[in-house]
């Protein structure tokens, strides 16, 4: 039987947590098989309360820290794992019954192996424009089963082995804010060695309300990675193109976010988010439209991001080695 370690990392979302771990204690994998790790990044909102609430329907434990950030929370909730395989989820993604038991099935030989499975916005948490435009449109991302790209990788709902894991050194700490820990923990993963693995029957929904102004904020923090990602592994092509930060395409780039041009394609756009909320019938055209605003919108915080951190440091310089590969328990 594999043993499995859920490692959530929280920060003041007691009431998301509560659901999460409601949904956890569904799974139909054997309860002496997984444990539950929260780690609390320095909440203020009750959270500890409510790992002690599911302590004797769940396998849970409670840890707390200074509140110091994704990564390093993330790291901390694989140490504090006693299992040999660690699934990463958020305080607000909700696994379908079968996730444990999806994810395992890989697991079972003993192998190389990372697994990713779907995440999916809940149709409850469309409450605002701004969350009726995600996921508008089809996810058209063509996902390999069986040799899944670092790309594709988002820690929430991915699982992969604690030797594995400490053996690229875990998250990286030396990102700051939102995004891209997990596909440079992929990144690293893949070129290690390890065979990543789509697996599309182990559902989880992301029930999580945000308005623009918080994905913006979000976006800013995310440009500002791309740039510390791409040096670290020393500026490759394939990676530059995927983060679109190439140095030939900072001309364009400047032009279209940074110049004079940018409040005249937003101010043509924002027309659809009032249109969006007020028409009742064939709504799809504005929301389309709205849709474009918003991810024009979200682009130039990437960019400002971007462009932020290639004022602040040298472009070729390496802002931050690895973490340390050791775990005391491996």
């Amino acid at each position: 039987m594999v043993r499995v370690s859920v490692v959530i990392a929280t920060y003041n979302n007691a009431r998301g947590l509560h659901t999460t771990l409601d949904h956890l204690s569904r799974q139909d994998h054997p309860k002496d098989a997984y444990e539950v790790v929260v780690v609390d990044d320095g909440s203020t909102d009750g959270t500890a309360r409510v790992v002690q609430e599911w302590s004797d329907r769940l396998p849970a434990r409670y840890v707390r820290q200074d509140n110091s950030g994704r990564s390093v929370a993330k790291n901390r909730g694989a140490r504090e794992a006693i299992h040999e395989v660690l699934l990463f989820m958020d305080s607000d993604i909700w696994a379908e019954p079968n996730v444990l038991r999806c994810h395992t099935g890989h697991h079972v030989n003993g192998g190389r192996v990372g697994v990713q499975g779907p995440v999916l916005v809940h149709p409850d948490s469309r409450v605002n424009t701004f969350m009726q435009t995600k996921w508008l449109l089809p996810d058209m991302t063509m996902r390999r089963k069986g040799n899944m790209a670092p790309y594709h990788m988002l820690t929430p709902n991915f699982s992969v082995r604690a030797e594995d894991f400490w053996g690229v050194g875990g998250f990286d700490e030396g990102f700051r804010g939102y995004g891209l820990e997990d596909i440079d923990l992929a990144y690293r993963l893949h070129r290690s060695g390890v065979r990543l693995e789509w697996e599309p029957d182990a559902k989880a929904w992301h029930f999580h309300v945000e308005d623009l102004p918080a994905a913006l904020r979000k976006q800013v923090d995310n440009g500002v990675n791309a740039v510390y990602f791409w040096n670290k592994h020393g500026r490759p092509l394939g990676l530059g193109l995927f983060l679109e930060i190439l140095p030939v395409l900072w001309p364009l780039k400047w032009l279209v976010y940074k110049s004079g041009i940018s409040p005249l394609i937003l101010a043509m756009l924002r027309w659809g988010e009032g249109a969006a909320g007020r028409w009742n019938r064939a709504r799809i055209l504005p929301l389309l439209v709205t849709n474009e605003y918003y991810r024009f919108a979200l682009s130039k915080a990437y960019y400002e991001g971007v462009f932020r951190a290639l004022r602040e440091k040298p472009a070729h310089q390496v802002l931050h080695t690895e973490p340390d590969r050791g775990r005391e328990r491996l």
